[in-house]
């Protein structure tokens, strides 16, 4: 069973790539895994659970899918493994690091 990965996410975009990212990209996600908080005609900010890290293979597709958007996942992992993935049209970057796991919270 894989570790949970939670994704922090805020995408820009123009109106045209949001509408067609919020339409398509969201049919086969359950509702415990999306929490959208906001959602605006040029941008929505969501959280989306992943196994293991980010889906870094679904976060290039979407610079390729919607060439005008602004990508930033911030995104956590049960075993501490973190990380920011930024992408857009003029590339990509990516950051990680270990954070205390959630199990040594309490």
């Amino acid at each position: 069973m894989p570790n949970h990965c939670w994704n922090k996410i805020t995408i820009t975009g123009s109106e045209d790539d949001i509408a067609e990212f919020i339409k398509n990209e969201f049919k086969d996600v359950p509702d415990w895994a999306l929490t959208v908080h906001e959602k605006r005609l040029r941008g929505i900010y969501f959280d989306i659970w992943s196994r293991w890290v980010a889906d870094f293979e679904w976060l290039e597709g979407l610079l390729v899918k919607y060439p005008s958007v602004w990508v930033k996942d911030l995104w956590k992992s049960e075993d501490g493994e973190s990380g920011v993935w930024i992408g857009s049209n003029e590339g990509i970057r990516r950051l990680e690091w270990d954070e205390n796991p959630y199990q040594d919270w309490d």
